[in-house]
């Protein structure tokens, strides 16, 4: 699938080691409730094919650069947000009536969330569709780790424990090898020449 063979089995025991892992994790909880994982459950299913679909994206449609897809990305995503703004008078009144230190906010969180689209767009031009999502969820950890700081509503020390094996798996996890008859291949550039070593 895109072009590459199934993982090897030290990368499937590594996937079964992040699920079995977060399962850990989310069974400590302090705050589990089986209808609020539910809907984790189900956007993480959402989530993967997602992630399937714009790795073939990345891989079929060319761009002249990185910011060709930002921009794409971001532009479509912010269109409906345009529709629900216009009518709505308490958005427009605070816009109007915004300090410098929040538009200061906004404009700090607008270039550090085009640069988080960047260099995610190039993560998935570089990585395969399933290197690419485990490297986003283990960027999740300095959001966990921030949470198990400020607040007591995280999971138990045995929680914790489940997260730093996480971290163990998806640092062992190999992405899975081209197929030699690939047409869809993410490891090469225009000119034929890798992108990452091999």
């Amino acid at each position: 699938f895109l072009g590459r063979k199934l993982p090897g089995s030290r990368s499937w025991a590594c996937l079964l080691a992040l699920l079995v892992g977060a399962f850990g994790y989310a069974s400590t909880d302090s705050s589990f409730h089986v209808k609020g994982y539910t809907f984790c459950a189900v956007w993480y299913c959402i989530f993967c094919m997602d992630q399937i679909y714009l790795k073939h994206i990345t891989n079929t449609v060319k761009m002249q650069s990185n910011w060709g897809r930002v921009f794409y990305s971001n532009f479509l995503a912010s269109l409906p947000l345009v529709f629900t703004f216009i009518r709505d008078a308490e958005e427009i009144e605070a816009l109007k009536n915004i300090s410098s230190g929040a538009a200061f906010a906004v404009f700090v969180s607008v270039v550090l969330g085009v640069g988080m689209s960047y260099f995610a767009w190039m993560a998935r031009s570089l990585l395969s569709a399933a290197s690419f999502t485990v490297v986003g969820n283990v960027c999740k950890v300095l959001t966990i780790a921030i949470n198990v700081s400020l607040w007591d509503k995280h999971a138990s020390p045995f929680g914790i424990v489940c997260l730093v094996f996480c971290l163990g798996a998806a640092y062992f996890y190999k992405q899975a090898p081209m197929r030699a008859d690939s047409k869809d291949s993410d490891d090469s550039a225009e000119d034929g020449k890798p992108l990452l070593p091999k």
